[in-house]
């Protein structure tokens, strides 16, 4: 059996200059019941309440059936000991136990050295705050959410371990090199979904149970570890190993229109770029 990889699609980073403040968090139509129905209702905003108290300051915006929330707002309403500001042309909120990045039009969000997956981005409202996802930004520092019609939040969890201690070094480096081999020159998207490939075969009992013994296997990867990674492939790699996710169920990917054994005996399941994913 003959696979190949593919990687493909993009996630627009920008550079926003303005100092802004803000916070945000993600409910969508699938883990909220009822973001869905709100946002086919043309309902574009809902209100917040964290930790019992109803936010005056700030509202959730709806984008698509996902709730994004002021970051500076939302973290000053969980953690009232952070301090904010804006560096570098990005929002930071920092702690004794967190510090946390965002950057309009990148996405993702860092914390603690994590990168949590954002597929439509760090945005802005008319206002100039900054906005993320709800359950991103719950996620980052060990918040629940619960959605009642409104974004209800409890703080009071830990925030994310480091970075340092939640990769495996080994792992983080064998992925990058192997997604900058098959899709260096294809956006990040595409880097993700080449790391998707290797992780959801060593989840699935066809195929090895570890990440080396899957880019090790005969005639699957040969040579694709001796690149050198670059760095948006090393961000690939931490964003899929933190969970993101863009073809869940894909095993194998070609380039389009090339014909091999997956095109032959697999369903195709999604094209990005240039590359096809088979599952």
């Amino acid at each position: 059996m003959k696979k190949q990889l593919f990687c493909a699609g993009l996630c627009l980073a920008l550079t926003l200059s303005m100092g802004t403040q803000a916070f945000a968090e993600e409910v969508d139509s699938q883990t909220a019941p009822g973001a869905e129905e709100a946002a086919q209702a043309t309902v574009t905003t809902a209100e917040v309440v964290i930790n019992g108290e109803t936010m005056t300051n700030f509202r959730a915006e709806l984008y698509d059936g996902t709730s994004y929330v002021s970051l500076y707002g939302a973290t000053l309403a969980l953690r009232p000991d952070a301090v904010i500001t804006w560096e570098d042309n990005q929002m930071m909120a920092r702690a004794e136990d967190f510090e946390l990045s965002a950057r309009v039009g990148t996405c993702y969000l860092v914390v603690n050295g994590r990168y949590l997956y954002i597929p439509d981005g760090v945005k802005f409202d008319a206002a100039g705050d900054t906005l993320v996802p709800v359950r991103v930004l719950a996620q980052a520092l060990g918040a629940t959410v619960e959605w009642d019609g409104r974004v209800l939040l409890t703080g009071g969890g830990t925030p994310l371990e480091s970075g340092d201690t939640y990769y495996n070094a080994e792992e983080l480096d064998l992925i990058a090199r192997v997604i900058m081999h098959e899709s260096g020159n294809q956006p990040l998207e595409g880097k993700i979904a080449v790391g998707n490939v290797i992780l959801n075969r060593v989840e699935h009992p066809s195929f090895p149970d570890t990440v080396y013994d899957v880019l090790f296997q005969k005639n699957q990867f040969p040579g694709a570890t001796n690149a050198t990674p670059n760095e948006e492939s090393i961000l690939a790699a931490k964003l899929c190993l933190d969970g993101a996710s863009v073809v869940p169920d894909a095993y194998w990917f070609s380039a389009v229109g090339l014909e091999c054994w997956a095109s032959i005996n697999k369903d195709l399941i999604t094209v990005i770029g240039g590359h096809a994913f088979y599952g």
